[in-house]
């Protein structure tokens, strides 16, 4: 009886990578290792520790996000037991909340100034989509300064990159009673515009008419333009808060530019604020940032306070790859070994 033939379709056969993931190779990306060693320097000097996120959470970190900001795509449900589903990470907000209250942070009258980034991965038509994504959040009681720190480490990073022709828009849609009224009449003045509006916007008149102020759409830009600012309807508070941010943003010499109708995504409330980088001579969103208190209390269960940027680094390295900058390998080795005798 002759040995049984080995099966050597798994060694011979060919893989390869699945269509929409990517690989970053140190000698082909220089590029990303200047953006990765800029990134935690701006964490570093503005005092940002760097936290570890899983590649998978339980299927319900993902849904509490989506069920206020339904924009964010989630990879499929996988099953690991009969009443638990997990899904790879589509986004990387949610597990630092997640992180938060799991551990009781926010039972803390503490502050804490976190740093994450990593590679995220959502279900699209056709298969996955890769992206790498990274933030600076800021959680417990903070103030002003605080939330100026968060814009003037992205400014920083921006700054290390040597970006010219970067904007930073920044806007507050104050606290939830400013946000009602204003919501109110907001919603009037697009309901007698609706005909100029395209579907999407049509469908958000009479919910959080706010986010037709974050539509692209040219007719839509053109009506929104027109629309009244939230800043004729602050209370005296969230006025006095805003402006003290802009006198930090003063003296830290971070340039902004005050844009009255800009809001971000549902879910954010207070300072809102948006990044955008120089990309063949248009400006493309890198990153917004936000309160996100409204997020964070479907985690923590109560009461808690967050204010954070989220930034795409693909954007970035893509920029970067467009201008031609000239980006010199840098090596950092410490160790040498020297041959003996007469290999020396």
């Amino acid at each position: 009886m002759g040995r049984p033939k080995k099966n050597t379709s798994v060694i011979t056969s060919k893989t390869h990578p699945i269509v929409g993931t990517k690989y970053i190779l140190p000698d082909s990306n220089v590029l990303w290792g200047l953006v990765l060693r800029k990134l935690k320097k701006a964490a570093r000097v503005y005092g940002f520790s760097r936290v570890e996120l899983p590649v998978a959470e339980e299927a319900k970190v993902y849904e509490k996000f989506a069920g206020i900001v339904p924009e964010v795509i989630d990879s499929a449900n996988i099953p690991v037991a009969e009443d638990v589903a997990v899904k790879l990470r589509s986004a990387l907000l949610p597990s630092v909340f997640q992180a938060y209250s799991s551990f009781k942070l926010h039972e803390e009258n503490k502050l804490h100034k976190w740093f994450y980034l990593g590679n995220v991965m959502r279900s699209v038509q056709g298969g996955l989509e890769s992206s790498y994504e990274f933030g600076f959040e800021v959680l417990g009681p903070f103030s002003h300064l605080t939330e100026a720190q968060v814009m003037g480490a992205v400014w920083n990073l921006l700054n290390g990159l040597g970006f010219e022709g970067s904007t930073l828009e920044i806007n507050t849609i104050g606290s939830e009673a400013c946000q009602a009224s204003y919501q109110s009449i907001l919603t009037d003045y697009f309901r007698n515009n609706k005909f100029q509006l395209c579907d999407n916007c049509n469908e958000h008149i009479g919910g959080r008419s706010l986010n037709i102020l974050r539509c692209t759409n040219s007719e839509c830009t053109v009506v929104a333009s027109e629309a009244p600012t939230i800043l004729d309807y602050l209370d005296q508070t969230s006025h006095k808060n805003f402006t003290n941010i802009l006198e930090a943003l003063d003296e830290m010499q971070v340039p902004y530019q005050l844009n009255p109708l800009y809001v971000g995504s549902e879910g954010s409330s207070g300072t809102n604020f948006v990044v955008k980088i120089k990309h063949k001579d248009k400006l493309v969103v890198f990153g917004e940032g936000a309160h996100h208190s409204t997020l964070l209390a479907q985690y923590a269960g109560k009461t808690a306070t967050s204010f954070g940027f989220a930034g795409n680094l693909q954007v970035l390295v893509d920029a970067l790859q467009a201008s031609e900058l000239e980006i010199v390998q840098e090596f950092n080795t410490e160790v040498f070994l020297v041959p003996l005798g007469e290999l020396a």
